[in-house]
């Protein structure tokens, strides 16, 4: 036999060599997929995770090119198993495991803010300039972003693309050159990516608040271990100094440890399913709910006499008013603005039945100078005693621009689509909470959709079952 067929036997045999330790792995990752996206659908079943499907569809798209290598195993190469994007959809996995049970949405796109006043719906914005959040937390108040390299990598790609917001978390290594490049030909630690991408994700929370809250943001390096590089743990020191929750890999240690105890700390003893700000700005339908006789004393339909009564009776008999309020209002400071009072009151004295009245005046014995009446308990039912204080009117920019024409017009929604609803009686009350910094709560469901897609941004309102005043209009009532 001749030296070239010695070699090319030696080399059939490694290839083949190669190719029997490669399948093992490429049928490892195959059977992590599966237990991946069986976890996935149990979290799901138990509590819907929006965008799960999002991710779920990238390991989904990431087993099939897997199982399409062992389908022809002689195709496999060492590059198929490196170049995979599983290590970063099972980091986002593990850190979903990590914060436990109030992951409420997986791969948010968010919008950047804006550098220019000029008004822009939410999908221009996301088009504009956006972020990905790979964890939604804790009723929105913690964002986590996910880093699945090792310090190794990490230090040696200086927080490269990876860290670019794209449908897949790997990068060129051309690309990645050029970055490191340019942060060390400027010679400044904090020109490196990964500080800019940072500050773009608190400068993005901080727009996004809920209740006036700005989310923590928390960079959970799943792979790498405090103190494992130096270089590495001046990054992470560094980024604690701007403002982010920084997680790393340690025995024993969830991703939920590294931010709880600052998120206690925030919310100062709030229940996290029922945030808002200690103030709440009170919108009519909200008042009209809490006063509503059909809030307190469920009846059938037929014992109402207006259909959309009848509407709100059926409702009520399955989902009721009350408790979706009472979590809320309890222990807050309560105010409605002078203009949404003058409405109130004059709803009231048109259609408010005696007990409605009772409790308006209840609601109001301060401003209406009623300071001895008592509380009765079996007037309010199951609401706590309640106070609320009438405040001046405000204005809100943000709000105002909303009933301004818009400076081009959209073929989706002719310019601006909540126009066709938003009123200037709406500007004022919802304007007001946004000037006073409270809570707007409200029973004017589509307000919130309404006001994200316009290009609002952030959280500012809550939003319950609506109630109107029916005392006059209940056959039980009345016959009481």
């Amino acid at each position: 036999m001749s030296i070239r067929d010695n070699c090319e036997e030696s080399n059939y045999e490694n290839e083949n060599e190669t190719l029997y330790d490669l399948i093992p792995q490429v049928e490892s990752l195959r059977l992590r997929c599966v237990s991946i996206l069986k976890e996935c659908k149990t979290w799901n079943e138990k509590k819907v995770i929006e965008g799960l499907h999002r991710y779920t569809n990238s390991l989904s798209a990431e087993m099939h090119f897997i199982e399409k290598l062992l389908d022809s195993p002689k195709l496999i190469k060492k590059e198929h198993v490196q170049s995979t994007n599983l290590s970063y959809l099972e980091a986002v996995y593990e850190a979903m495991a990590g914060v436990g049970e109030k992951r409420e949405e997986v791969m948010r796109i968010v919008s950047a803010p804006s550098e220019t006043e000029v008004w822009m719906p939410r999908t221009a914005m996301i088009r504009n300039h956006s972020i990905k959040v790979d964890i939604v937390t804790e009723n929105g108040l913690v964002w986590v972003k996910v880093i699945a390299r090792n310090a190794k990598a990490f230090r040696h790609e200086l927080m490269g693309l990876e860290w670019e917001d794209s449908e897949s978390e790997l990068s060129s290594d051309e690309e990645e050159i050029q970055q490191n490049n340019s942060a060390k030909s400027a010679g400044d630690f904090d020109s490196l990516p990964i500080f800019k991408k940072a500050r773009e994700y608190l400068r993005t929370a901080k727009a996004h608040h809920v209740q006036f809250f700005t989310p923590i943001v928390v960079f959970a390096f799943m792979r790498i271990q405090p103190e494992e590089d130096v270089f590495v743990q001046r990054i992470m020191d560094r980024l604690v100094e701007m403002g982010i929750v920084v997680h790393l890999q340690r025995p024993e240690h969830k991703l939920k440890s590294s931010y709880e105890t600052l998120l206690k700390n925030s919310v100062k003893g709030q229940d996290i399913d029922y945030f808002t700000t200690p103030s709440l700005n009170m919108d009519v339908s909200s008042i009209l709910a809490i006063l509503s006789e059909l809030s307190h004393h469920v009846c059938l339909p037929e014992e109402v006499s207006a259909i959309p009564l009848q509407v709100q009776a059926e409702r009520e008999a399955q989902v009721p008013a009350l408790p979706q309020i009472v979590p809320y209002v309890t222990g807050k400071k309560l105010f409605i603005i002078q203009t949404a009072y003058d409405r109130l009151k004059g709803i009231v004295d048109v259609v408010g039945g005696t007990r409605e009245v009772a409790r308006f005046k209840y609601l109001f014995k301060k401003h209406l100078g009623f300071n001895d009446l008592e509380f009765d308990q079996d007037l309010w039912t199951q609401l706590p005693p309640l106070s609320i204080d009438v405040i001046p009117d405000a204005h809100s920019e943000a709000f105002t621009r909303l009933l301004e024409p818009p400076s081009q017009k959209s073929k989706l929604n002719n310019g601006r689509k909540i126009r066709t609803k938003f009123s200037d009686f709406h500007a004022k009350i919802f304007g007001s909470g946004d000037f006073y910094k409270m809570t707007t709560l409200t029973s004017i469901q589509w307000m919130e959709s309404a006001l994200r897609d316009a290009g609002l941004q952030g959280s500012l309102i809550i939003s319950h079952e609506p109630r109107s005043l029916a005392e006059k209009k209940m056959t039980t009532r009345n016959n009481i």
